[in-house]
């Protein structure tokens, strides 16, 4: 985990310092769970996090956020915390991953490349709450996956 977080935080350095980059933020953080409902419970009761969106029925993905109420950690900006289902086989830690927001997808993923990351697969553009957002998946130099999202214009925060 120490060493995840320093990879993230490397990265973000180098992005930083990288003539070339878009602009970014911590969109994210990424959890797996035997099962995320009940894990977002411990979240909630151990960190205040409240739950504004589940994804599935039953729910395989918890998506929450701070706030005093559901209504404010809704209409807040702080970075979303997403407990998600693991598949079966998957080890604890397996899909943990950051997850940035970037104003240019084409020139983070560059930027990552040029500093030792691994593009995985394409950029995609997938339907979330109906709108299309671009995401790719990019290793570090340490094996570590980030998600990178952008918004379209307009936009500054996904749909819940």
């Amino acid at each position: 985990m120490r060493r995840g977080i320093t990879a993230v935080l490397g990265l973000t350095a180098l992005a930083c310092l990288t003539a070339a980059q878009a602009d970014v933020a911590v969109m994210a953080v990424r959890l797996g769970a035997k099962d995320a409902p009940a894990l977002a419970k411990f979240y909630e009761a151990t960190f205040g996090l409240k739950v504004i969106d589940e994804v599935g029925k039953p729910a395989t993905e918890v998506i929450m956020r701070y706030g005093a109420t559901v209504a404010a950690a809704k209409a807040g900006n702080s970075p979303e915390f997403l407990v998600a289902k693991r598949g079966p086989g998957d080890a604890a830690g397996s899909i943990a991953h950051a997850i940035f927001q970037v104003s240019d997808i084409a020139t983070t993923v560059k930027a990552a490349k040029a500093a030792g990351g691994t593009l995985k697969g394409d950029v995609a553009s997938v339907p979330i709450g109906g709108t299309p957002i671009k995401i790719a998946m990019v290793t570090d130099p340490d094996g570590n996956e980030l998600e990178i999202m952008e918004l379209p214009k307009g936009v500054d925060h996904l749909p819940h």
